[in-house]
Parts: structure tokens; C-alpha cells; sequence
């Protein structure tokens, strides 16, 4: 088939063109529900949390973006005498406590109950940590994370020909991108400083070492911090006055604290709280140091990894980010 691109970036799926908010993403899902009966099926008895198998028959109803009194719910899959309400979010956030709880009286309505379903690239580990509770109402609430959904569509694919099968690829296609978070296009890289301390104040290795020797990073991760929620493509490092390092980020997980991969890292409130981590690649070019150009100080700053590649100093790098966007 022919190549399709839009502003230069490819196109792997039809989804793609509708975009990556939250709302595109249950939009597709809700798409290929009604498409595959195999891929609704898995996803129903996965997230089911009842003893008996959930009821599931051809007098299935799927509605997006139902509005009432009490808020607009993602998704919806109607079954007999029981509803399934799904609550989207991209990256690693989790729909909160009050926005689930203005849904569960929908579903207390229903004769044999249901589930509210939350759906984020957050792990069943995360989920847990942010204090996603079992139930809001007495109406069962399951995380459901993108990973699993792309593993049912897996399985689900072996069983499917014909349309089913070419919209369970579509769907496969997009959530790849959009779980991967990292668009070749966007060159924005986040550039950090390194220090010799060590998180809890002890442990094997240092801040920079971690960086040098374990090729990884990392920083909290949540609400109420100038972190980022999402994480960057690439990274760049800088100590001693210049910009010393600079990686792509090949894998990026948030994990429910940092002791959960190094145990060896003293506990206190900060490396017990969730975390994000990212696993370098190979050093990119210049390997030489970067000046800084001005004292930014512990700064954590954003820049373009061409003009960071070019710049003499990071300070042009900066302008010339700035630039760009003006």
C-alpha cells in the first residue's frame, strides 16, 4: 500500500486522523466495539467483576459522550439489566474519585448492576498507589490499562477475518502510537540538571550515576508538582555549566514508588511516592559539552534537539526554541 501523511507525520490507522485527545481514543474503542463482538467480549469479561459471567448477548447498545444532570460519561455499553461505563484518559492519569462517583447512580439503576471502568496508560500497580478505590457507591470500579486493551485486540485478531479483522488492525495500529506517546516528529527535549546527591540520601548511586551508568532517569510523578505528566522524547543532561548528555527515551513507565526498581533506595516520602522513569538510548550527538551560556540553576527547561544540536550555547538554543513558536 501506499504511504499516507499528514504534516510530514505517517498515518498507521484511520483513527489517527480523528486526533489523540481523550475522547478520540474511547471514539475509536467505541468504533471497533461495534465492528467486533470478539474484541467487546474479551474486554466485558475482563473488566466483569461479578461472580457470574457478564450478560452478554446480540441486545448490546453502545453510546459515546451521554450527557446528563450529573456529567458526560466516555462510553457506554449497555447490556441487559446492566451498564458499563467507561472513563478515558491519555498518558498516565487517572479520572478522579468525585468524576467517577457522579456516574455510579447511573448504573445502581440497572437491575443486575455493572462497572465503572477507567481507562489509562497507568498500570494495575499505579492505580492502587493513586488510591483508586474497589468501589464508589457500592458500584465496582476496575482499571483497565491501554496494555491490556492492546492485548485482547492481539488475541482477539487470531480469532477474527474479514472486516472484523481489518478494524481490530486499525485499532492496534493507532493505540500503538498512542501509547508509545512519542511522535518522531516532535523533536522537544527536557533538559534537566544531575548532581552527585542520592535519592533518600543513600543507595548505590547517585543522581548522575543513574543517568551514566544505569542509562535511566527519573522524577516524581502527580499532581501538584511542576513535573511532566507526559513523558518527553528526549532528554538532556547538564552539569558542570553545560549540557553533557543527550538521549532519546526509548521506554517511559510510572511506577507506584521508586523503591519498587531499587530497593536499595532508603524509603522516605519522596521515593515512596509514585515515580516516573525513563530508560535512555545510546547518546546522541554532539558528544561534546554544551555550554549553558547563563546560570539556570536547577531550571528544568524545554528545547528543540536541533537547535540544542546546533546552538553554540543552550541559552541560543533557547532563543532559537522561542523563536520557533512565536
Amino acid at each position: 500500500m501506499a504511504e499516507l501523511t499528514r504534516h510530514s507525520s505517517a498515518v498507521p490507522s484511520v483513527f489517527t486522523l480523528i486526533g489523540n485527545r481523550e475522547n478520540d481514543l474511547t471514539a475509536a474503542l467505541g468504533f471497533t466495539f461495534s465492528r467486533s463482538r470478539t474484541l467487546r467480549d474479551q474486554i466485558l469479561h475482563r473488566v466483569w467483576p461479578h461472580d457470574a459471567a457478564p450478560p452478554i448477548t446480540d441486545d448490546v447498545d453502545l453510546a459515546m459522550e451521554v450527557r446528563d444532570d450529573d456529567g458526560r460519561t466516555d462510553l457506554e455499553i449497555r447490556l441487559p439489566g446492566a451498564l458499563v461505563i467507561f472513563e478515558a484518559k491519555r498518558g498516565w492519569i487517572l479520572p478522579t474519585h468525585a468524576q467517577l462517583a457522579k456516574y455510579a447512580g447511573r448504573i445502581a439503576e440497572h437491575r443486575d448492576g455493572g462497572v465503572l471502568v477507567t481507562l489509562s496508560q497507568a498500570s494495575h500497580d499505579l492505580a492502587t498507589a493513586y488510591g483508586l478505590p474497589p468501589t464508589i457507591g457500592g458500584i465496582p470500579v476496575v482499571h483497565l490499562p491501554w496494555t491490556d486493551v492492546l492485548s485482547d485486540i492481539a488475541t482477539a485478531r487470531h480469532a477474527c477475518r474479514g472486516t472484523e479483522r481489518v478494524w481490530l488492525d486499525e485499532l492496534h495500529a493507532y493505540l500503538k502510537g498512542i501509547i508509545r506517546m512519542r511522535n518522531p516528529e516532535d523533536c522537544k527535549t527536557y533538559c534537566v540538571v544531575l548532581n552527585h546527591a542520592k535519592p533518600g540520601d543513600g543507595g548505590r548511586l547517585t543522581f548522575l550515576q543513574y543517568v551514566t551508568d544505569a542509562h535511566c532517569y527519573f522524577h516524581p510523578y502527580g499532581s501538584g508538582n511542576s513535573w511532566p505528566t507526559e513523558p518527553p522524547n528526549f532528554l538532556a543532561f547538564r552539569w558542570d555549566g553545560a549540557v553533557q548528555r543527550i538521549h532519546r527515551v526509548i521506554h517511559a513507565e510510572v511506577i507506584p514508588t521508586l523503591l519498587h526498581r531499587f530497593p536499595d533506595v532508603p524509603a522516605n516520602p519522596v521515593t515512596t511516592s509514585p515515580h516516573a522513569i525513563y530508560d535512555l538510548g545510546p547518546r546522541i550527538p554532539p558528544f561534546d559539552p554544551i555550554p549553558t551560556g547563563k546560570n539556570y540553576r536547577a531550571a528544568r527547561l524545554t528545547v528543540l534537539l536541533d537547535q540544542l544540536q546546533t546552538a553554540p550555547t543552550l541559552a541560543a538554543a533557547l532563543d532559537g526554541t522561542r523563536d520557533l513558536f512565536a
